[in-house]
């Protein structure tokens, strides 16, 4: 049948062109931001699994963070707990020196001058030793820190005093064995914190290090999901520009074919 009001293949024609239209603007949205999915219109599925790991990758990385300022904390501890060590170090040296009997009183004194003046120096470390303003070696440090993504990783942080010696002077030789013997407990009393600080050291270096892992694996995931297809999609484009032209000619070629319509009028 010869008709002028329904052109159908004008309209097959038009219709065809707005598919490949709406397929070029989406190759192009795609291209241009670089990700498949763009908005739940997408894919509803991919774009709801992508925003989980998003914010799963962005809680890893910040466990990451959370990590390296627990260890600056505790490399803090002990630079302060080695510098107590040397000094605890140095106080049973001259300690051990004046428990000979070869001495004066006056060296005796003079000695324990010294000594004094280290053990404040011990008692000013551990109390001043501090990180981001907090005191660390006092004996009053304990942190819970979030060393992770989920509300279970998380490390609980004590740390013990850095002055372990109660006090006694070096100013007689009976004096001075009796501060050996101090001395020497102290010195093990603070190499046991010493201690502690390192094993939480490692433990949080290992945990950077597992979540530094994670980190890509949960990253290459959502790029899977997410990422556009720069081969797969430049072909599209292509294909939908050559069928938009197409379909274009077609639509004018279904105009025209109308135009026979007029001689049967003439």
């Amino acid at each position: 049948m010869t008709a002028i009001n329904t052109n159908v293949g004008a309209l097959m024609a038009r219709a065809n062109a707005k598919s490949a239209d709406a397929g070029t603007q989406q190759q192009m949205r795609r291209l241009s931001s670089g990700l498949r999915v763009n908005s739940a219109a997408d894919d509803a599925a991919g774009l709801a699994v992508g925003n989980k790991l998003g914010a799963q990758l962005r809680g890893i990385e910040m466990g990451i963070r959370n990590s390296n300022d627990a260890i600056a904390l505790l490399e803090t501890a002990d630079s302060g707990l080695s510098t107590n060590i040397n000094i605890l170090q140095r106080m049973r040296e001259i300690a051990v020196q004046m428990a000979n009997d070869v001495y004066t009183a006056n060296d005796r004194i003079n000695a324990n001058l010294e000594f004094s003046a280290l053990e404040l120096a011990a008692t000013s470390v551990s109390e001043d030793t501090k990180f981001n303003e907090t005191a660390l070696i006092d004996s009053t440090f304990k942190g819970t820190m979030r060393i992770g993504n989920d509300d279970l990783e998380v490390m609980t942080i004590e740390i013990g005093d850095a002055d372990q010696y109660a006090g006694g002077t070096i100013s007689t030789q009976a004096g001075a064995i009796t501060a050996v013997t101090a001395l020497a407990t102290a010195i093990d009393n603070v190499s046991g914190v010493q201690a502690t600080v390192g094993s939480y050291i490692n433990r949080l270096q290992f945990n950077v290090s597992n979540l530094s892992q994670a980190s890509v694996i949960a990253e290459k995931t959502l790029g899977s999901i997410m990422d556009a297809d720069y081969a797969k999609e430049t072909s599209q484009l292509a294909k939908n520009q050559i069928l938009n032209q197409a379909a274009t000619s077609m639509l004018a070629q279904a105009n025209q074919s109308k135009q026979s319509v007029l001689a049967l009028l003439q």
